[in-house]
């Protein structure tokens, strides 16, 4: 009997291929972070001290955001090759023959693979969703990061439209995991699994890096200590 879940047409063009996925996540949030960086030390005194802090800044939310990403990939292939579920568009990548093997079972050398051999075993690689997973670890730490910057959640309130432009990433993460779904890349769980070890990493890298979302220093890193104004640097 045919298993309708594995067996959607291939798509040959992606919403979002994978590389354009990973220099999405990497690219777009590190060069946000770059900008807001620079503007707020554009706004500041300028000083010394200033200068040292930003860098710091910029330094420590750039580590965190490849981090991030690093271990979310790394973790997300480890379980793809280990769940090795295929994928909804597998039976199109095989491409065995539909009037045979219909009532005994087989393994994958009744496939054609029509699609190269490459495409043939990563539809084997369903679960979890790396672009789910990959996306929601870099776009929710960038969130994260701009609610520190912000200091969205300190008293007193702010501006309505700060709120919706430091959720705004979350979109983006959450278009490029859907559209895997429209492609037939991966079944909906896949998604939500991706999405979950995305959140997850993030969260925990964000709050290795930097203070809480509530704490009086929230823009700043755990590793920054406050330059002593008279203090010398000594030649080595």
């Amino acid at each position: 009997m045919l298993n309708l879940t594995i067996s959607h047409p291939f798509a040959t063009k992606q919403k979002v291929s994978g590389p354009q996925c990973f220099i999405l996540a990497s690219a777009l949030p590190a060069l946000v972070i770059t900008i807001i960086t620079f503007l707020k030390w554009s706004r500041s005194g300028k000083s010394r001290q200033e200068e040292q802090r930003f860098f710091h800044v910029l330094q420590v939310a750039l580590l965190g955001l490849a981090v991030s990403i690093s271990l979310t990939a790394i973790v997300t292939d480890i379980l793809k090759n280990w769940i090795a579920r295929p994928r909804p568009d597998f039976l199109a990548r095989c491409g065995a023959p539909r009037d045979k093997f219909s009532s005994q079972f087989v393994n994958l050398g009744v496939c054609t693979a029509p699609y190269g051999m490459g495409e043939l075993l990563d539809g084997l690689r369903s679960t979890p969703s790396g672009h789910s997973s990959i996306s929601f670890a870099s776009f929710l730490y960038l969130t994260l990061w701009l609610l520190a910057q912000f200091e969205l959640t300190k008293s007193p309130p702010q501006h309505m439209y700060k709120h919706i432009l430091v959720w705004l990433p979350l979109l983006f993460a959450s278009y490029v995991s859907l559209s895997r779904v429209q492609d037939y890349r991966h079944h909906f769980t896949d998604v939500i699994f991706g999405t979950l070890i995305g959140c997850l990493f993030a969260w925990i890298v964000f709050h290795h890096y930097w203070e809480g979302l509530r704490s009086i220093d929230c823009s700043l890193p755990k590793t920054w200590n406050e330059p002593k104004e008279n203090a010398t640097i000594l030649p080595i």
